[in-house]
């Protein structure tokens, strides 16, 4: 069996580093943005910086890697005959999981990377470390929320709809700006969106301070109602796929 999960994850790598027009915007996007409009100053504000664009590219991965993959692999006529062999969902959930996390690890070190040419950060190997694992923690919510678009829109339509999702959070979240930059009415929304509070958790974690317990219970509340919703997504495709 582990020989399988082996193969199977093995097999979800090579797939997705051998498709360039997913791995090179999931990889490079977000280190493109952070170089042209966050890098640069030094301390504290650089510090900041870096969190944000760390967590805004493990963010899109979840995005992409499990709402518009799962999106199009429903539709595929090998995940229709996959879905009949036994034992078949537990490597393909563990290849997602194991793809996601090192595409993270990727464009968030990316990120990290080009913060240190073009800025002058002053975390240490210690902090970044922390602030990786922090980012990787924080963006679960976003994961179920990819599960649930990607049972919920088309091969055609994911894109879209993730993209549509995905930049006004950032942009809402305070990941592009500080909070305190935002318009008026935006800044009223942001304390209530998902990625505000991911980037709270990392804000604090880059500033040496506790995590805000309230943002936590946010997230968690976040990921239960978007965990929900997946499944209520993905019982309905095995309904009207495979009933």
């Amino acid at each position: 069996m582990t020989g399988l999960y082996a193969k199977v994850i093995g097999l979800r790598l090579k797939e997705l580093f051998r498709l360039p027009a997913y791995w090179l915007p999931t990889l490079l996007f977000p280190a493109m943005l952070y170089a042209m409009f966050g890098a640069g100053g030094s301390g504290m504000r650089a510090d900041y910086a870096m969190a944000s664009f760390t967590i805004y590219a493990v963010i899109g991965v979840a995005f992409f890697q499990f709402g518009v993959s799962i999106a199009q692999d429903r539709e595929t006529q090998w995940e229709r005959y996959r879905r009949t062999l036994p034992g078949a969902t537990g490597p393909q959930v563990a290849a997602q999981l194991v793809a996601a996390l090192v595409f993270s690890l990727l464009s968030a070190g990316l990120v990290i990377a080009i913060g240190y040419v073009l800025s002058e950060p002053s975390l240490s190997m210690v902090a970044i470390a922390k602030l990786l694992l922090s980012a990787v923690v924080v963006a679960v919510p976003f994961t179920m929320l990819g599960v649930m678009l990607g049972y919920w829109t088309t091969a055609k339509s994911s894109v879209g709809i993730a993209n549509m999702l995905y930049l006004p959070l950032a942009y809402v979240g305070g990941l592009w700006m500080p909070p305190a930059a935002l318009p008026d009415i935006v800044a009223k929304i942001s304390p209530y969106t998902p990625t505000r509070h991911a980037g709270e958790v990392v804000w604090a974690v880059a500033g040496g301070r506790p995590v805000p317990g309230e943002s936590i219970l946010w997230l968690a509340g976040y990921g239960a109602v978007f965990a929900a919703i997946a499944y209520l997504g993905y019982r309905r495709d095995e309904k009207t796929r495979y009933a």
